[in-house]
């Protein structure tokens, strides 16, 4: 063998060993899991995150498990409810490796994982969509507690499949849109416009009985505060009127002659005024105060 046959041989030699040496190594990064196969059969336990040694391929393969939280989105498809409607249903999984052992044995890849899972989330929702009338998911009215209770019933449905047979934990299952086909849409938009405007009516309805109610609780309110400061300022003036004649009675008690004069002076003034013509006996008691002799104080 010629000096330059050997020079290649040990070229490829090393080349070979330095291949074998690296793949006799790997490293599992912290957000991994890693599986070794031996021959294409699992070898337990399961490898956490550092520098692991292995044999080289074709002997042992290891396979790298992501256990961080996964998100699976774009889940269209076109379901029959169970009034004959159809609808058309996107929704998500939120997942995450908790038996990587199980995972590789049965699916081995992310990929292999997201069509699995796509698999089982399609049949659950149609199962749990063709069991519900359209109405439970697009509302005619305000509430929609149906909507959430379908999600559970997804996450029901998939959880337990998943993590038998894949060891998946699916966290988080449900719809994210649900939407009518374009050629139903008009109808529908029409009769959800009419039942908001008979919830409108409903609402101005009952806001006009609230508004009655309070204007009769104020009327009332008024009438009773109003009788009240009646039924006060009768209180107020009849101790005013009684003050009054027993100040009118001490000033008569101190003074009758003076009292009598000016009583009589008030019934001059209420009786007589200047079209008055009065014919009267000299001796009446109008005519007694007329005389300036009979005057309280004349001599």
């Amino acid at each position: 063998m010629t000096r330059t046959g050997k020079a290649t041989l040990w070229t490829v030699g090393a080349a070979l060993a330095l291949a074998i040496l690296y793949d006799s190594f790997y490293i599992i990064r912290e957000t991994q899991q890693g599986v070794l196969t031996h021959f294409g059969r699992i070898a337990p336990p399961v490898r956490q995150p550092g520098f692991h040694l292995k044999w080289p391929r074709p002997v042992s393969r290891v396979y790298k498990v992501d256990r961080r939280m996964q998100t699976m989105t774009d889940l269209p498809q076109e379901l029959i409810t169970e009034d004959q409607k159809s609808v058309l249903v996107d929704g998500y999984l939120l997942w995450r490796v908790v038996d990587p052992i199980l995972f590789v044995e049965a699916i081995r890849t992310d990929e292999n994982a997201l069509e699995k899972l796509r698999d089982v989330y399609l049949s659950s929702v149609g199962i749990v969509v063709s069991n519900k009338a359209r109405e439970a998911f697009i509302g005619l009215g305000l509430e929609h507690e149906e909507f959430d209770q379908a999600s559970d019933q997804i996450l029901e449905r998939v959880a337990p499949v998943a993590l038998a047979n894949y060891g998946i934990e699916v966290m988080r299952a449900g719809v994210v849109e649900y939407t009518l086909p374009p050629e139903n849409r008009p109808s529908v938009i029409q009769r959800m416009v009419s039942e908001r405007a008979r919830i409108a009516s409903r609402y101005r309805a009952e806001g006009e009985e609230v508004a009655m109610r309070i204007e009769a609780l104020a009327v009332n309110e008024h009438e009773k505060l109003v009788a009240e400061a009646h039924a006060e300022a009768t209180v107020i003036l009849g101790n005013a009127e009684a003050e009054a004649m027993a100040l009118l009675g001490e000033a008569y008690r101190e003074d009758p002659d003076f009292y009598e004069f000016i009583r009589a002076l008030d019934s001059y003034d209420l009786i007589i005024d200047e079209n008055t013509t009065l014919m009267l006996p000299a001796d009446s008691e109008l005519f007694r105060y007329l005389d300036s002799r009979a005057m309280p104080g004349s001599p």
